[in-house]
């Protein structure tokens, strides 16, 4: 059964056009995810989130983490909650504002895991 089911999914794979590689995970490879409020990459150890702004003032910055979670405010209005996948190294997490945006890179707390989505 096993080799048949090998032949059926060659098979399949030449009817289909589809290569014979599983595709990347969503966020890696240099490619950053696009979200509605935000895009994010990751490896196996990080996750890195950029929330877009402009003239900000970094006093009026507040971001907020939690095992699964992480919250963005500005001027005390929400600019982004993020229900993570996974948990993160709350202890393991910073951000810092980039030319344009709020950049917020945290540990993964189970490392070498690819995360397929970054919202539960």
């Amino acid at each position: 059964a096993t080799s048949e089911n090998l032949a059926w999914q060659q098979e399949l794979k030449k009817v289909t056009n589809k290569s014979e590689t599983q595709p990347a995970a969503v966020g890696t490879e240099g490619q950053a995810a696009k979200e509605e409020n935000f895009s994010w990459t990751q490896d196996d150890e990080e996750i890195e989130i950029a929330v877009p702004v402009s003239d900000i003032n970094k006093k009026l910055v507040q971001v907020s983490f939690f095992n699964r979670a992480i919250k963005v405010k500005y001027d005390k209005a929400e600019l982004v909650s993020i229900n993570l996948y996974n948990g993160i190294e709350v202890d393991g997490c910073t951000w810092t504002i980039g030319s344009s945006s709020i950049v917020i890179t945290c540990e993964k707390g189970d490392k070498g895991i690819m995360w397929p989505r970054i919202q539960s």
